[in-house]
């Protein structure tokens, strides 16, 4: 989501032609993005055949978003384009860009998103505030995701409902699951309709859980679409619900580009913070402990004074941020 902006500026402002390497996860985020020309996506068995298609291509200038592997490997290999922009912190990044731009990203003062736009200042580029992440829909996918959560619960679409998101990868601290147990009995009482949203047997099993801890009668007010859906139908979902709650993790962000309030969890560590990694221009309330963290990369566990930070976090206060950021229903509207 950090990068749609600046393929809107590139294009939209800078009256370029983009085309976008991306991975095949992400790829559906960029379909219908009327900034994006091409969108190329990588597979390793193809990377030879890839980099040749590029390579005739004779593009005018790179620009790399992020330094990892792949993109170094692939930086190396593309030197005959005469302009190639990237944030270099390492001795390694230096070697592939004729004009790196020094970044220090893990000081985290920014977004990550704001990050991406200072690459385009070689351009003449430099806006305080660049456009928000959006994202783009045809009519029939709305039409698709209505009639599979219809065949459900025709209920969900009628009254509205609220996405939860419980799970991530864990690449950064999250809430307990006590306090999002707490949050979902708590949302249920106040009659609401719930769709827990995730993927992977982890997050299933958290779900299942949760769901699992309330009164059979409150359950039925729960939707558990953990697998069931497209990343597209995901973000369509988010962009129809009244309310998305998450931590830190990419359905967060999908959420916060298709104009939904959010409601989310971050830790206060330096390189996981939410100046850094919040969903950028976000219409959100982000929860964040009240602590002096010691570390800039990794909790250090029972050895820290503040351990489990993230349990000090308010539910007053969660659920009052509920209440206050809780919307009409936009299917009926």
């Amino acid at each position: 989501m950090s990068s749609l902006p600046v393929f809107e500026v590139l294009s939209n402002q800078l009256g370029m032609e983009v085309h976008v390497l991306c991975r095949p996860l992400t790829l559906p985020l960029i379909e219908n993005n009327p900034f994006v020309e091409v969108a190329h996506s990588y597979q390793p068995e193809l990377e030879a055949h890839l980099v040749k298609q590029l390579q005739l291509a004779q593009f005018d200038a790179m620009l790399v978003l992020v330094n990892d592997e792949i993109a170094l490997r692939l930086s190396g290999k593309l030197k005959k384009i005469p302009v190639r922009i990237g944030p270099v912190s390492k001795p390694k990044a230096w070697m592939q860009y004729n004009y790196p731009a020094l970044q220090k990203r893990s000081r985290s003062i920014k977004n990550e998103a704001e990050y991406n736009l200072d690459l385009l200042k070689i351009f003449g580029y430099d806006q305080p505030v660049g456009p928000k992440p959006a994202l783009y829909f045809q009519p029939e996918e709305k039409a698709t995701l209505t009639e599979k959560l219809s065949c459900r619960n025709s209920e969900f679409l009628s009254q509205g409902y609220v996405v939860l998101h419980p799970g991530m990868s864990g690449s950064a601290l999250n809430w307990p699951v006590a306090e999002y147990q707490a949050l979902l009995a708590w949302l249920v009482g106040q009659g609401l309709l719930v769709v827990m949203t995730g993927s992977g047997e982890a997050e299933q099993e958290l779900v299942c859980g949760l769901r699992e801890a309330l009164d059979p009668k409150d359950r039925e007010k729960t939707l558990d679409l953990v697998d069931q859906i497209t990343l597209r139908e995901l973000a369509l979902l988010c962009k129809n619900s009244r309310l998305f709650i998450g931590p830190s993790t990419g359905p967060t962000h999908v959420a916060g580009a298709v104009d939904a309030p959010v409601i989310s969890f971050y830790p206060p560590i330096l390189v996981q913070s939410h100046t850094r990694w919040a969903p950028f221009q976000a219409n959100s309330v982000i929860f964040t402990p009240e602590v002096d963290c010691p570390v800039e990369r990794k909790c250090n566990g029972e050895s820290c004074r503040d351990f489990g930070c993230m349990g000090t976090l308010s539910q007053i206060k969660v659920q009052q941020a509920c209440l206050d950021k809780l919307r009409p229903n936009p299917l009926r509207s």
